[in-house]
C-alpha cells in the first residue's frame, strides 16, 4: 500500500530536517575537533608559567670579584662548581652550588713557565677539572692548581697556506674539548664588516678561516665614534652537540661541529621581540650620535647566546628591550623588559615568556638542573636567580 502524499511529505521533512541536523552537528564536532587540537597546540608551544627561587652564596669572608657582569665565569660538566675569575688577587675562586659556599681558591701566576697573562677576559670549565683561560697575547689551559698544561698563541700560528696567521687573537676563543687541543675563535674585520671564525689546531699549529657571515647579518651594525669602533657584541658557545655563534641584534644561530664545519643558520620568529634591530642610521659620527644609535638598537632588541639544558634537552635564550631615562649615556638605563626563548634540542621555538621580576641584566647565565641560573650582584655578595618553567 503507498504512502498518502500529505503523509510523504511529512516522511521527507523528517528525514530532510535529520540530515541538516546530522550535517551541522557533524561540522560542530570537526569545528570543536580542530579547534580543540589547535588550542592543545598552541598550549604546548608555550610557556604557561615558571617558578622562582632565590640563591645567595656563602662567600665564608672571601672577597669574590662581581665585576663585569661575571662573564669571566663558567660552570663545570655536572653542574656541581662554579668556577670565577677574581681579579682582586689574580686568582680563581671555586663555588659550590650544592653547598652553595665557596670552597677554595688557587692563585695564577702571571709570568714565568706558569704565567697566564696579567689579565684574564674569559674562563672555560673543561675535562679533568681543568680551566681554559682566554688572555693577550696569548691563552692558557691550566690544572686545578693553576699549573699550565698548554699554550695557545695564535700570532705564532701559520694559515692554511702555510703563511703566518698575522692577524690579532680572537675577541673570543674556547677549547673544543675532543682531546687534540682544537681551539676556535670568533674575530671581527671592521673594514669589510663581517665577521669569521677561526679553528686553531694547536698540535700542527694551523689556522683554517670560515666565513661566517654568508646572510650579511653583521654588516650594517659596524659603527664608528671618531677612531674607536662599536661592533656588535659576538657571543661563541659549545655544547656537547654544536659551536654557535650568535650577535645581540639579531635573533639568527649559526651551527657549526666541533670541527669548525658550518651545520646550518637557525632562524626562527619570535612574538615577543623583532627578529632583528633596524639598521642604524648614522656609522660613523660623533660620541654622541653613535651613544644614540646604539641606544635606538638596543630599545628594539638585543639578544643574548643559547645556552643548553641537558636534562631536559632543550635550550634558553634571554632577550631584552631597554627602556632609557632621560640621560644620554647608555648607563642610565633605567630598566629592560626581559624575554626567554626556549627551543627544542633541533632550535624549534617551543616557548616565549616575558620575565617580570627586575633584575640585573647581562649577567652571566646557563641551565643547571633543568632550570635557567642567573648569576647576580646582591649587595656585593655572589647569587643567582633559578627560573623553573
Amino acid at each position: 500500500m503507498g504512502l498518502q502524499p500529505s503523509n510523504y511529505k511529512y516522511r521527507l521533512t523528517i528525514i530532510c530536517e535529520f540530515l541538516v541536523w546530522r550535517f551541522l552537528l557533524f561540522t560542530v564536532f570537526v569545528y570543536m575537533t580542530c579547534s580543540c587540537q589547535q588550542t592543545g597546540t598552541e598550549e604546548r608551544n608555550q610557556i604557561t608559567g615558571y617558578s622562582l627561587d632565590t640563591v645567595i652564596i656563602d662567600s665564608k669572608d672571601r672577597i669574590l670579584d662581581l665585576s663585569g657582569y661575571l662573564q669571566r665565569t663558567d660552570l663545570n660538566a655536572d653542574g656541581k662548581t662554579f668556577y670565577l675569575y677574581n681579579r682582586h688577587d689574580h686568582s680563581i675562586d671555586e663555588i659550590d652550588l650544592e653547598q652553595k659556599a665557596f670552597v677554595r681558591s688557587f692563585p695564577l701566576e702571571v709570568e714565568g713557565p706558569n704565567g697566564v697573562g696579567q689579565y684574564i677576559f674569559d674562563v672555560q670549565s673543561l675535562k679533568n677539572k681543568r680551566l681554559f683561560l682566554k688572555s693577550i697575547p696569548f691563552s692558557s689551559v691550566v690544572d686545578k692548581n693553576g699549573r699550565v698544561v698548554q699554550k695557545v698563541n695564535w700570532l705564532s700560528a701559520k694559515d692554511s697556506l702555510g703563511e703566518p696567521f698575522g692577524k690579532v687573537p680572537p675577541r673570543r676563543e674556547l677549547v673544543v674539548d675532543t682531546g687534540d687541543w682544537r681551539v676556535v675563535g670568533t674575530n671581527l674585520d671592521f673594514m669589510k664588516e663581517t665577521a669569521f671564525l677561526g679553528v686553531l689546531s694547536v698540535q700542527n699549529n694551523r689556522v683554517k678561516n670560515i666565513d661566517i657571515d654568508t646572510r650579511n647579518s653583521f654588516s650594517g651594525y659596524f659603527m664608528k665614534a671618531g677612531t674607536n669602533f662599536r661592533p656588535p657584541w659576538v657571543y661563541l658557545n659549545a655544547d656537547e652537540n654544536h659551536l654557535y655563534v650568535t650577535h645581540a641584534y639579531s635573533n639568527e644561530i649559526i651551527l657549526f661541529n666541533s670541527k669548525g664545519e658550518l651545520i646550518k643558520i637557525v632562524d626562527y620568529e619570535p612574538k615577543l621581540t623583532p627578529k632583528r634591530a633596524k639598521l642604524p642610521e648614522i656609522l660613523n659620527g660623533t660620541r654622541e650620535q653613535i651613544r644614540n644609535e646604539r641606544r635606538k638598537l638596543g630599545e628594539q632588541v638585543s639578544f643574548g647566546a643559547p645556552v643548553w639544558d641537558k636534562l631536559n634537552e632543550r635550550y634558553f635564550r634571554l632577550s631584552e628591550q631597554w627602556i632609557y631615562g632621560d640621560g644620554s649615556d647608555e648607563a642610565e638605563a633605567r630598566r629592560a623588559r626581559v624575554f626567554l626563548s626556549v627551543f627544542d634540542a633541533g632550535f624549534n621555538l617551543v616557548g616565549e615568556v616575558e620575565l617580570k621580576e627586575p633584575f640585573i641584566v647581562n649577567y652571566r647565565y646557563f641551565a643547571k638542573d633543568g632550570k635557567l641560573w642567573i648569576c647576580q650582584n646582591f649587595s656585593d655578595e655572589l647569587g643567582f636567580l633559578v627560573y623553573d618553567l
